[in-house]
């Protein structure tokens, strides 16, 4: 097994992480003789005993033990964080949530004579890595082309959020493993199980055993829950919808005829009138031409005190052959009609 020992605990009983309850005792008490402040008056005697006796407080108990070889796997002496108050990362929301992942996304905006970059380390569901990764592409591909040093970073940044998506193997080990020994130390056994069990995705055969022993210590099962899909080829699709509408625009701006009044009126400039006409099929195959004219006579004003007519027009109006006034004029009637 390979030694992770981050804070020195078992270096300072003269061990490995490898050793036996029997040998982590026995080393203990033989070093707390040579370094109890009662029999040795040295300077360095206190100090090196209450490290013994931390160490020992540690790795004697079989739970702390494996906390903290796990954590040693993931954590170095400076970034080691106090087992006794661990927090479990939560979601963008700030939610407990046992099957977030770390993704990690560039962003470039383009400043003309500036650019800013950024790089993020994101924890999020599913769900939230979805929408994060859309809205980077988006503003990367409208917003980070401003400039020549933008321009460079943001090929650079596109490449690396498309390729790098599911290259997040050693934060996601970070992640998981820390939320399970977290979940643990707050009592929530099944979700310290889920986190553990998913750390294994990323894990090496040292780092999966650890991890099974964890496991079996919340007393709950791996297989029995359901695990949301980290779908990373969706992820990755998402970020090809912006250079796809991008291209589709360029392409439809390149082939497409904008038709302007001008030219209308030179299609009609050689026909006044618009021919409407629908097509009749028949049974046996045949069809023909049926001319249609289809009116509705609008704005007609009414004299609603002549109750003995439908209509009567007190004014000349136009009878178009459509229902408004841009259609050509059907038929023209004089005030007087009814």
């Amino acid at each position: 097994m390979t030694s992770h020992d981050s804070l020195g605990y078992y270096e300072i009983l003269g061990l490995t992480s490898s050793a036996t309850d029997g040998e982590i005792k026995q080393n203990y008490r033989e070093r707390a003789k040579i370094w109890h402040p009662d029999h040795n008056k040295s300077a360095e005697a206190l100090e090196k005993f209450q490290k013994l006796s931390i160490a020992y407080e540690v790795l004697q108990d079989t739970s702390r033990r494996l906390f903290y070889d796990l954590l040693s796997q993931i954590y170095n002496a400076h970034n080691f964080p106090d087992m006794e108050t661990l927090a479990a990362y939560k979601d963008r929301a700030g939610q407990e949530n046992p099957f977030i992942r770390t993704i990690c996304q560039q962003k470039v905006i383009g400043k003309v004579f500036k650019s800013t970059f950024r790089q993020d380390n994101d924890i999020c569901s599913p769900s939230e890595a979805s929408a994060l990764v859309l809205k980077t592409s988006i503003s990367n591909w409208l917003l980070g082309w401003w400039g020549i040093k933008a321009f460079v970073q943001n090929i650079q940044a596109i490449t690396h959020n498309y390729v790098s998506i599911n290259r997040n193997a050693n934060k996601n080990l970070t992640l998981l493993i820390h939320n399970a020994v977290a979940y643990y130390k707050d009592g929530k056994m099944d979700k310290a199980c889920v986190s553990a069990a998913q750390a294994k995705i990323y894990a090496n055969e040292e780092q999966k055993y650890m991890l099974d022993k964890f496991i079996r210590l919340t007393g709950f099962s791996a297989d029995k829950f359901r695990y949301p899909a980290w779908n990373y080829a969706r992820l990755k699709l998402l970020q090809l919808i912006m250079p796809i509408l991008l291209g589709f625009g360029i392409l439809l701006s390149t082939t497409s005829t904008i038709i302007t009044q001008a030219d209308l009126d030179k299609i009609f400039a050689k026909k006044k009138e618009i021919t409407y006409f629908q097509t009749v099929e028949y049974n046996n195959g045949g069809e023909t031409y049926n001319d249609v004219v289809i009116s509705k006579i609008m704005n007609i004003p009414i004299n609603y005190n002549d109750n003995s007519k439908i209509f009567h027009l007190k004014k000349d109006v136009d009878v178009k052959y459509g229902p408004a006034d841009k259609f050509d004029t059907l038929i023209q009637l004089s005030a007087g009609h009814t």
